[in-house]
């Protein structure tokens, strides 16, 4: 897909769109999260919340390459090809996109097994929680 050089969108219609995929990625994260100790009407109501988030889906086409068949993707707007590949790192098990355990900002992660976005948030979370334990207060990591 080629993009011209002036492309551009509204400033407010970036902002709603960027707010749609937060709220995508924070109720899925919060789903798996919190699923035990949330109830059944609200787990629907995350599901619902998700169902919502997207709607018009690409087309494709297969096209026989040199060495395999592979998958084409005709996708109609920009916004569509990145709503795609949003709703793929989303679902992709192995993704590098994570929530920071103690301030709760999204980041890419450099390693697997990274679960804050930056030193200084894994110190305070090990200082909060040590305080927490000598306080003898029962913490759910």
């Amino acid at each position: 897909m080629g993009l011209q050089k002036e492309y551009a969108e509204r400033y407010d219609w970036l902002v709603k769109e960027f707010t749609d995929w937060a709220f995508t990625f924070m109720t899925s994260f919060l789903y798996y999260m919190d699923y035990d100790a949330i109830d059944e009407q609200t787990r629907s109501l995350y599901r619902q919340g998700i169902s919502a988030f997207g709607g018009i889906a690409p087309t494709y086409r297969i096209a026989l390459e040199k060495d395999s068949p592979v998958i084409v993707w005709d996708f109609h707007s920009l916004l569509i090809m990145v709503q795609m590949c949003f709703s793929f790192m989303l679902t992709d098990k192995d993704s590098d996109m994570r929530m920071c355990k103690h301030c709760k900002k999204v980041f890419v992660a450099s390693r697997k097994g990274n679960e804050f976005c930056s030193q200084k948030c894994k110190n305070q979370f090990n200082v909060y929680k040590s305080r927490e334990k000598k306080k003898g207060i029962k913490r759910d990591d």
